[in-house]
């Protein structure tokens, strides 16, 4: 559904004698103003006067900027940033007009994202996939595609090590910005309408070094990497100028574990806007951060202990039930009101007493800080290039007790919410699906996306849901296996028998070798 969007910094130019690219965020207009990839791609192509990028999305199927069709456009460029939204790729191509089928149209479909790191799901259907960072290389991309036809184009783009083009080459290895400081964009899109308001995104630091066994992003965007405080200053002060925000939301895989984090709290109380964080580490929360949360309004935060104490050293977030207590105390006494607490279940091994440590330690958070808390809880879904990505999908069964064991330990203690089991198996499938799930994808584009209509795309393209489910033997070739995210296999082999052992591993530090991305 097309609706009149209010926005500020929309980028609008003369569409004659340019490269039209359109940018595709296949989900809802709110979740994609909110995206920092997006605004990254924004303003980097809208940089050039010979290129003009305008905006798609799920419910938006006009473009923002000048309710042009999308088969307008001479590259259409998709934002693939969880897995569901694969079908709504096909299903935005569809509607406007456009083959699904990368042979039967002439347009130029290209993906990036976090998904892409496994592209097997969608190679039926896009003609080149971006592995990596936005900022080392989108710009090659449109050279490679600009005034060649369909079939040179892609050969062109085969010849960029971080495209994997189906049929042409074999494989990509991932590429990504060395030095953060470089760039940012400061004229960003806001928009009420946006899951955080009207707010600027600042990105703080990128990739995470900590290897947490079961998070895909601690691993596809290594090496970790940080912003100077000086740069920031800059960036957030230009930012504000330019885009004159509401809000500052601060983004990066843990925003505390940013090395001079006291000094950009100190920075941050100065600016009399609203400061939001995402999910914020407890052994690295400091009381100057909260205090600048506090007051610039904020009144809530997040932290994700992930699990019970064991089970949480075993997939190697080495926090102890000590520091997440201090942390809540320290954010309690500091203003903070409520907070919300990230759990996953269904680790392997995870038995119903780590279910019942789990309950017992929010319990005893409620006792000692008296802050209004809420659980999010939801199912282990296995990701490729990760230590569990040979693990299964937990057993639903399993996850249904557990989930009833919670509610009943918390019942007027603290909220649980869950994200639906179906749907988080469905993600598991995709995350490991092969290039045969393409047909699945193709089914599900004409039943409906409920889970019913999912089961008989499976059957009906002569497949099993559950096979995608199963444990993975660790000999196996993978369908991920030809993108090369730079982490190597071995790695991932050695993480996958300690989390069997229960024993842990060093947090990445200069001059480390042992994953392979350094």
């Amino acid at each position: 559904m097309q609706t009149l969007i209010k926005e500020r910094n929309t980028v609008i130019k003369s569409i004659h004698g340019k490269l039209r690219v359109a940018l595709v965020f296949p989900n809802l207009y709110r979740a994609g103003i909110a995206n920092l990839g997006m605004q990254i791609l924004y303003d980097l192509l809208n940089s050039r006067e010979d290129i003009y990028a305008e905006r798609f999305y799920l419910d938006v199927e006009r473009s923002v900027e000048t309710r042009s069709p999308l088969r307008d456009f001479d590259v259409i460029a998709f934002s693939w940033q969880f897995e569901l939204d694969a079908v709504n790729i096909l299903e935005i191509l569809s509607r406007s007009g456009i083959a699904i089928r990368r042979e039967e149209r002439e347009q130029v479909v290209i993906a990036g994202g976090p998904c892409c790191v496994n592209p097997s799901p969608l190679e039926h259907f896009v003609d080149a996939f971006f592995i990596g960072e936005a900022e080392a290389g989108i710009l090659e991309v449109i050279e490679a595609v600009r005034g060649r036809k369909k079939e040179e184009a892609l050969e062109e783009l085969a010849k960029l090590g971080y495209m994997y083009v189906p049929g042409v080459n074999r494989g990509a290895r991932r590429v990504y910005a060395r030095d953060l400081d470089a760039y940012f964009p400061t004229a960003q899109v806001l928009s009420e309408a946006g899951a955080f308001g009207e707010s600027l995104l600042v990105e703080v630091s990128r990739g995470c070094g900590r290897g947490c066994r079961f998070c895909m992003g601690g691993y596809i965007f290594r090496p970790r990497r940080e912003r100077s405080l000086a740069r920031l200053e800059e960036f957030i002060t230009q930012g504000i100028e330019e885009s004159k925000p509401e809000k500052i939301s601060l983004l990066g895989a843990s925003v505390t574990d940013y090395s001079r984090i006291d000094e950009l709290a100190e920075l941050l109380k100065q600016l009399g806007l609203e400061i939001a964080a995402p999910s914020l580490r407890a052994d690295t929360l400091t009381r100057s951060f909260v205090e600048a949360l506090v007051k610039s309004g904020q009144r809530s935060i997040t932290l994700a202990p992930e699990a019970c104490e064991r089970l949480r050293y075993a997939v190697n977030k080495e926090i102890s039930n000590s520091q997440i207590h201090a942390a809540a105390k320290l954010a309690a006494d500091t203003g903070i009101k409520n907070l919300k607490l990230y759990y996953i279940i269904g680790f392997p091994g995870e038995g119903e007493e780590h279910i019942t440590a789990l309950a017992e330690e929010a319990k005893a958070l409620k006792r000692e800080t008296g802050l209004s808390i809420k659980l999010s809880v939801n199912p282990l879904v296995p990701k490729p290039h990760t230590p569990m990505q040979w693990f299964p999908f937990p057993e639903p069964s399993a996850l249904k007790r557990r989930l009833r064991i919670l509610h009943k330990a918390l019942a007027g203690v603290a909220g649980v919410e869950s994200e639906s089991i179906k749907s988080a198996a469905l993600q598991a499938a995709i995350a490991r699906g092969d290039s045969r799930l393409g047909y699945v994808l193709e089914k599900v584009l004409s039943y409906g996306s409920s889970y019913s209509a999912w089961k008989r795309a499976f059957r009906d393209a002569g497949l099993s849901m559950e096979s995608y489910l199963e444990k993975i033997s660790v000999d196996a070739e993978l369908p991920w296996e030809k993108i090369d995210v730079l982490v190597n296999k071995r790695y991932l082999l050695a993480e996958y028998l300690k989390f069997l052992e229960g024993e842990t591993s060093p947090a990445c530090s200069p001059g480390c070798r042992r994953c392979g991305v350094c």
